[in-house]
């Protein structure tokens, strides 16, 4: 026997000498983050995605009660390992207990195990969880640019903070829109959409907007911090306010480590070198004779070429985002999402996501961005119908034709039918009530930069987009006028909201007369529309139009918003006083009686029984009550 091993000495030796060598050199996992870094008893059961090194082959364990390990799937080149857990009703809060181990060794890690929040499942709780609705008037903020509530999180020497560059960090941050919240209430406001608040990278600042996003579970350091997040929406929820965040499961920034490390083959469609290329049109996805090379440009390209397009129709990706936009929704508290580039993304994946969103939120909204100004193309994205065999479920939309049709007529005298025509289409979707309409956002040029506006005009704007259906949406600073070119220069910051502001747009005292006197105008209006169900849940009809002039009823029948109501509202787009002349025989208003102007600068008559003459001033909007 001796001799045997002997003989096979020479062979043994070094191969035992190699194997104590790896042995020794061999290295446990280590794990750098996993992500969800949380998550809460009664939500869907999480996918953990697990980033470190070492990570090939792992096992992974958990003695924790009630906790079970349903499968894991090892990602690309050990730097990722995904868990999926199965978390019983009866599991207690506390921490979720995870050992990793190869051959290498072992670490162990927790995650964090909560109970949810109860408001989130508790109907009319004024506390979270609520949606919104044609009750409902949505106020748009880009945080940087709004107001700086802490100083410290300006980073001066970082090379981003630059209040005198358009594409940097101005200072605007979560607690300056908390400590704004009394002038939103006192303008009438009941939702405010902050854009995305995910870490970005800070390096230049260029970011600032919050659409390149590095780490989709962190708070961008220049905005604030996840308690600031919570503070704000509490705060807002005290005032009675609901809160709505703007997420992008379409895309991250180019900065975003997975560029260059994706957790799995398929987390992008294609790479930095190699991908497909966007534009801003996505007509041909409603175009059923469209060739499939265009679809595959809208839904798998790089948006304008360069912001990495997320694999959303590979069943991990999908559940990862699915499950960060729960994230964001439970630890907040928030009433709805506001979806960026929502047509760039494969139908199935918004079927998927809203579909666990809404279990889990019943009460829970999405307002998603289509942009384009064809309602048969907007259209085409809304949930609530079969279309091409799926449900997307996402709640409304925004209204781009109506936005499109205020701004020709009013900015460039169009035809008044001209929103006729794009109300006339209203019947494609399931719940026209709940388009969200506006004539201004953080993609377009101002209204006050337009050619031709004048603030008489954009008092009519006002008018006009807080008297049509839909739920309202006002751009921050567009209450007093601000002006601002195309992007970035229509981000401009809100005056009185950061150190050494010359003046507060923010107080009656601080506003020039021009910004006050826009500013009363739309505070009166809110009022008079929160005063009256038939402004904000009404039914809408046409009366009269022609060139200039748009005349239509709003009309509600009663019930537990308030008794029936009538409302005659005029608009008048010329240079010129106009007298209005309705024969309302044969109208919804035929048996009116009695004409009690709200907003007008004559009062309107009732002649003879059928025939109301409303005078209306040179470029405005007339209300009058029914009776």
């Amino acid at each position: 026997m001796k001799s045997r091993f002997n003989h096979f000495a020479p062979w043994i030796t070094p191969f035992c000498l190699f194997a104590l060598l790896s042995a020794s050199l061999a290295q446990g996992p280590a794990v750098r983050k996993i992500e969800p870094p949380n998550w809460w008893i009664g939500l869907p059961d999480p996918m953990l995605m697990i980033t470190g090194e070492q990570l090939a082959g792992v096992r992974v364990s958990t003695n924790t009660p009630g906790i079970r390990i349903a499968r894991t799937l090892d990602g690309l080149n050990g730097h990722y390992e995904f868990v999926w857990l199965e978390i019983a009703k009866a599991a207690s809060p506390g921490n979720i207990s995870l050992e990793l181990a190869t051959e290498g060794g072992h670490q162990k890690v927790d995650l964090p195990l909560e109970r949810r929040d109860p408001a989130a499942e508790t109907a009319n709780d004024s506390s979270g969880f609520n949606g919104f609705s044609p009750d409902d008037v949505i106020y748009l903020i880009m945080p940087d640019r709004f107001a700086d509530g802490d100083v410290s999180n300006n980073f001066p020497n970082s090379g981003a903070y630059n209040r005198n560059a358009s594409r940097a960090y101005h200072g605007g941050d979560l607690r300056g829109i908390q400590q704004r919240l009394s002038y939103l209430k006192d303008l009438g406001i009941t939702t405010i959409w902050i854009t995305p608040i995910y870490q970005n990278d800070d390096r230049t600042g260029r970011d600032y907007h919050g659409y390149g996003a590095i780490n989709l579970y962190a708070v961008e350091k220049h905005l604030g911090t996840l308690a600031d997040y919570r503070s704000l929406v509490r705060a807002a929820h005290g005032q009675g306010m609901k809160v709505l965040l703007d997420i992008v499961p379409n895309h991250v920034g180019l900065a975003n480590p997975w560029l260059d490390n994706p957790p799995t083959d398929h987390w992008f469609h294609g790479t930095r070198d190699k991908h497909l290329a966007t534009g801003s049109s996505f007509a041909a996805e409603t175009d059923p004779h469209a060739p499939l090379a265009e679809w595959r440009s809208v839904v798998e390209g790089w948006f304008a070429n360069i912001l990495p397009d997320l694999g959303t129709d590979d069943p991990i990706t999908a559940q990862y985002l699915r499950q960060n936009a729960i994230w964001w929704a439970e630890t907040g508290g928030l009433d709805g999402f506001r979806i960026d580039t929502l047509p760039y993304v494969d139908r199935p994946f918004w079927r998927d996501f809203h579909a666990e969103i809404h279990r889990a939120y019943p009460r829970f909204q999405t307002v998603g961005e289509v942009f384009n100004t064809d309602p048969t193309v907007t259209a085409f994205f809304v949930g609530g119908k079969i279309t091409e065999g799926i449900d997307t479920g996402l709640d409304t939309v925004f209204d781009f034709p109506i936005y499109s049709a205020i701004r020709n007529v009013i900015l460039q005298d169009a035809s008044a039918k001209q929103l006729e025509e794009v109300l006339r289409h209203d019947w494609m979707f399931p719940h026209p009530e709940n388009l969200v309409t506006f004539f201004g956002n953080h993609d377009t040029k101002r209204f006050m930069s337009e050619p031709g506006a004048t603030t008489e005009k954009l008092k009519l704007a006002f008018s006009l987009l807080l008297t049509l259906r839909g739920i309202p949406e006002i751009y921050y600073g567009d209450e007093i006028g601000i002006a601002g070119g195309d992007d970035p220069d229509n981000r401009r910051d809100f005056p009185g909201g950061f150190p050494g502001d010359t003046h507060d747009a923010f107080t009656s005292q601080g506003r020039t007369p021009a910004e006050q006197s826009v500013f009363t105008h739309v505070r009166d209006l809110l009022r008079i529309r929160q005063q009256h169900p038939a402004l904000r849940r009404g039914e809408l009809i046409h009366l009269f139009g022609d060139e200039q002039v748009l005349a239509y009823v709003r009309q509600c029948p009663g019930g537990a918003d308030g008794p029936a109501e009538q409302l005659l509202v005029v608009m008048n787009n010329s240079d010129r006083p106009r007298t209005v002349e309705l024969d309302v025989r044969d109208t919804p208003i035929a048996k009116v009686r009695f004409v009690t102007t709200l907003i007008g600068t004559g009062e309107a008559e009732l002649v003879d029984g059928w025939e109301i003459k409303v005078p209306v001033a040179s470029r405005s909007l007339s209300i009058d009550q029914l009776n």
